[in-house]
């Protein structure tokens, strides 16, 4: 169906006086209704020519009646679709819908089938529109998009769109953003995957824990793989194993900050990496607590820190020299004995924290290294990433769900990082939830300027 739609409007300009932005402002003052008063023409011309196919059926063959046509049996139990498509007209129904334009208010045309004996409205079949539907699912885009930048309040009074409170709250908690954390992802896609947590305040000002997990892509992007409220390691470790394929053909390294219950985590999937730079930072509240002031630990401090800043050579592992490898393997095994020289001395001395601590961290301070000279595969030696990204989650979520159920928490930490981080997969799920598939185009032929026919 192509068709043109007309549109007159008239304007007075006093001339010599009108500036642009007041031009401007008069007219995005129309912008909705406008679109609003289009939508409406368009849907009767729809609603105009459906009826008269599955009136005219003399004109119009049954291929052309089939999809318009489509409606249930009547007092049919198992809801099968009838198969008749020709029908009585049997009036008008008063509709309301609420749209990001504004609420759409028109008459519908009723039809009755000569099969079944059903009445329905073939135009609200055609649209796909439910029975009791209230409102169209770009509000519910329109409000996702706002909720992650702003609080419910502010998102009511600044924008057009009519909803409660309620509404807004419904919508983020009975959002399904979970299908967007199912997809498998192959391990070659991966550079590397970090884990950290935060806290968030709930319900009656108890403290809640929020958990994720993310993947940095070959290209250094963020790949989200999950983010949790309240749920334990142990749990969050199946749901992204299950999601990671093909680890046993190429290991990943995980590097993390030293998060409690993160020690063994995704073992057997991915080689553990203690952060280079929290490692010096832990060790100065490890010798803190055996009574070591900043002076006397700072030493220790900026020897470990040379001691993981170890630099590996540029260019593709495969083209290296040996004696190109040869001096990072010789700086590691040094470091590596220096480290065990340094826990050896702590004990001496009675730093029963700082010993323990070193000792627990030298496991897994050298991963990198390691799986270079074994691989050649370059991994991250920090958090930085995951700290960028837990400040983009947090300074939202801290300023926005206070008081929130996890469900809330959990779909809301989830939208924003997709958002964020993953804006070809936030368009694709809105273009699959919407129905976006290309069926309908519209394009602006003209614009001109008529004289007034009084002028």
């Amino acid at each position: 169906m192509k068709r043109y739609v007309s549109i007159t409007c008239d304007f007075d300009l006093a001339i010599g006086k009108a500036n642009l932005n007041e031009i401007v402002y008069r007219l995005k003052k129309h912008r909705d209704s406008l679109m609003l008063r289009m939508l409406k023409e368009i849907l009767v011309a729809y609603d105009d020519l459906i009826m008269e196919r599955l009136t005219q059926t003399k004109i119009y063959p049954s291929k052309m009646r089939k999809g318009p046509g489509r409606h249930v049996r009547k007092d049919d139990a198992e809801k099968r679709f009838c198969r008749g498509r020709k029908v009585y007209r049997r009036g008008y129904r008063d509709r309301k819908i609420k749209t990001v334009l504004g609420v759409l208010d028109m008459r519908v045309r009723m039809a009755e089938c000569l099969t079944c004996g059903s009445r329905y409205s073939p135009l609200l079949n055609a649209l796909h529109v439910a029975p009791y539907c209230r409102k169209e699912t770009n509000i519910e885009h329109e409000v996702t998009e706002a909720v992650i930048d702003t609080n419910y309040r502010r998102l009511i009074e600044g924008r057009s769109i009519d909803i409660s409170l309620g509404g807004v709250h419904n919508i983020v908690v009975g959002s399904d953003i979970d299908k967007a954390f199912q997809k498998d992802i192959p391990a070659e896609e991966l550079y590397g995957i970090m884990a950290d947590g935060t806290g968030v305040k709930q319900h009656k000002g108890s403290k809640g824990e929020l958990r994720t997990v993310i993947g940095i892509s070959q290209q250094g992007r963020v790949v989200p793989l999950g983010s949790f409220v309240n749920t334990s390691w142990p749990e969050i470790e199946n749901v992204v194993k299950e999601r990671i394929k093909g680890t046993a053909d190429r290991p990943i390294p995980f590097v993390y900050d030293g998060e409690p219950g993160l020690d063994d985590f995704l073992s057997g999937t991915a080689e553990v990496q203690r952060c280079a730079w929290h490692a010096p930072r832990g060790l100065y509240h490890a010798l803190w607590e055996d009574g070591l002031k900043k002076k006397e630990s700072q030493p220790q401090i900026d020897k470990v820190k040379q001691l993981v800043g170890i630099e590996l050579p540029s260019g593709d592992f495969e083209i290296l020299k040996e004696e190109d490898k040869e001096p990072v393997r010789n700086r590691y095994e040094k470091s590596k004995k220096e480290v065990q020289e340094l826990i050896s001395t702590f004990y001496e001395k009675g730093y029963q924290k700082g010993a323990s601590y070193l000792e627990n961290l030298s496991k897994r301070l050298f991963t990198n290294i390691e799986l270079w000279l074994s691989t050649g595969i370059i991994a991250p030696k920090t958090t930085s990433l995951i700290e960028r990204v837990f400040r983009e989650i947090g300074r939202r979520l801290k300023r926005i769900a206070w008081g929130w159920s996890d469900a809330a928490v959990t779909n809301l930490s989830k939208m924003i990082l997709i958002k964020q981080y993953a804006k070809d997969k936030w368009e694709q799920f809105w273009k699959e939830k919407l129905g976006i598939k290309g069926y309908f185009n519209i394009q602006i032929q003209t614009v001109e300027i008529n004289l007034c026919p009084t002028f």
